[in-house]
């Protein structure tokens, strides 16, 4: 489960080391001739494919909607009976990494497994990924990487801390937009919530904190963030978790130009607190240009459960193209 802020934060450190993995040396392929399938890159080596990029577009291809399901219900990959990806990739192929470090790299599968996904079980492949570290009994992995069935050039996303530049400039250009999200977003929520806080004035003067920022770069040449910003406030003694403050959270994905002109492209505010019950976390894999479009490959992290999302960035925003949930409680 989830616990705390600081997970996410930590897992560009946890995986920093990584070296030793055959390097990538085939071509890079052109445009989107080879139909292909993504997947998650788990820490012990697994791979759980969760969709299908084919004929210019993206799904899951074991998903057949019931008529009475509505059309942008997400698909899941959690307990499916067999590995749905058998007929589409060998148990035996190589497979083409991109990793939060920046590492281009390649492994080998083997054969078909299942593994823990939360209370659920997910089906992946195991690779000869180096050095795998195997999760503790009863507790969730946390990936930190994407696996392409084809080579195609995928751009990390990585994970920047407070030393970089990008950092101060991000929070400096962040403070308004957040201040005014924070406002239309705690005057949608229940009053029982909203009345916790203290009042705008003093909203204002708490400093503004960057949870995870990370950075990749487009086709263009212009710099793309996603970030996680929020402020804390202490919960009034008289409520049951005191102990427990209320968070602000603030998400999204932000452009830069070659001038250093910042453009916020979406953003979702999200009241929750320490437990992070509502609202969530997400982690960017990596970006990829295809057929003309630029897609990121996203996990998004909620209290028991975890999804892995297709979105296209555009010019004018971000849109969701795909969503699979992965294991849940």
């Amino acid at each position: 489960m989830l616990k705390t802020l600081i997970t996410l934060s930590l897992l560009a450190a946890m995986f920093s080391g990584v070296s030793g993995i055959k390097q990538a040396d085939a071509p890079v392929k052109a445009g989107s001739d080879n139909p292909f399938i993504v997947g998650i890159l788990r820490p012990d080596g697994v791979i759980v494919p969760f969709a299908r990029y084919a004929n210019r577009r993206w799904s899951n291809p074991w998903h057949s909607p019931q008529p009475d399901a509505q059309p942008d219900e997400p698909d899941a990959i959690a307990d499916l009976p067999k590995p749905w990806y058998e007929l589409l990739v060998k148990p035996t192929a190589e497979w083409y990494l991109s990793l939060s470090t920046g590492d281009a790299s390649t492994v080998r599968t083997s054969k078909s497994i299942q593994v823990c996904s939360h209370c659920q079980q997910v089906w992946g492949l195991l690779s000869d990924y180096h050095n795998p570290k195997q999760p503790n009994k009863d507790e969730c992995v946390h990936n930190f990487g994407i696996a392409l069935s084809e080579n195609k050039k995928a751009r990390a996303m990585t994970l920047l801390t407070s030393a970089s530049p990008d950092w101060k400039q991000l929070i400096t250009f962040l403070a308004p937009e957040f201040e005014r999200a924070e406002s239309v977003g705690l005057a949608g929520t229940v009053s029982q919530y909203s009345a916790q806080l203290p009042p705008a004035e003093e909203r204002a003067r708490v400093a503004l904190s960057m949870l995870n920022l990370y950075r990749s770069q487009l086709a263009d040449g212009k710099l793309i963030f996603y970030f996680e910003a929020s402020k804390e406030y202490p919960k009034p003694r008289a409520v049951n978790d005191a102990g427990c403050n209320n968070i602000s959270l603030l998400g999204g994905w932000i452009v830069r130009d070659s001038k250093g002109n910042l453009t916020l492209l979406t953003s979702e505010f999200s009241p929750t607190d320490c437990d992070m019950k509502e609202g969530g976390l997400a982690l960017p894999f990596a970006i990829l240009h295809l057929d003309g479009k630029t897609f990121a490959i996203v996990e998004e992290d909620s209290y028991e459960g975890e999804g892995y999302t297709i979105l296209e960035i555009r010019k004018a925003g971000v849109r969701r193209i795909l969503e699979t949930f992965a294991g849940s409680c």
